[in-house]
């Protein structure tokens, strides 16, 4: 089965926010809110510090909407374009119907339920657009707030991956395993 892109990228949008497609004129705003140290504390991954290196990991994340493996946005308020997050569906199987969500959210907006806002209509989109059956998020286990979020918005815990990244200055860290189906979320949509 050939994958399917879902293009162009359409916006979303809440109350408050919306999810825009990404640019690559985004890479020095995004490069600022991943090289933040508290931001980039539990994404596993070497912090993003400079534009070119952001703007590369953009081409490649938009490269990957094209080729039909997922869908990549841009947090901002209604009002102003201004990149305050980066949200994805991503490692999309389309044969499977599964796929992992992501998303990192500027510190300024930490505590103002920006990802509990978000979530439902990222799950519409998931569920009902891209038609996963399956739809999961790989969690750095000492990220509570995050667990919290993904917990309220019907995921559950599947598993711990032990070890299963490298948590500096700490060593290795676990990763905890999440995961919401297109059955439950049907069923927790239908009473909201």
């Amino acid at each position: 089965m050939q994958p399917r892109p879902l293009e162009p990228i359409p916006e979303l949008r809440t109350e408050r926010l919306r999810l825009r497609a990404p640019d690559l004129e985004d890479a020095e705003a995004l490069a600022a809110i991943y090289g933040d140290p508290e931001v980039g504390r539990y994404l596993g991954f070497r912090l993003i510090h400079r534009t070119e290196q952001m703007r590369e990991k953009l081409a490649r994340d938009l490269e990957a909407v094209r080729r039909g493996e997922g869908m990549r946005w841009v947090l901002c308020a209604h009002a102003d374009a201004a990149p305050a997050g980066y949200v994805g569906i991503f490692s999309w199987s389309q044969r499977d119907r599964r796929a992992e969500v992501g998303y990192v959210v500027a510190r300024e907006l930490w505590g103002q339920g920006v990802m509990k806002e978000l979530f439902p209509a990222l799950l519409h989109f998931g569920f009902g657009r891209m038609g996963l059956h399956r739809l999961e998020a790989r969690v750095d286990s000492r990220n509570g707030a995050s667990l919290r979020v993904l917990l309220r918005a019907g995921f559950q815990v599947e598993g711990v991956l032990r070890e299963h990244h490298v948590a500096e200055p700490e060593g290795f860290g676990d990763t905890t395993l999440l995961a919401l189906l297109e059955g439950e979320w049907r069923r927790g949509y239908s009473h909201t």
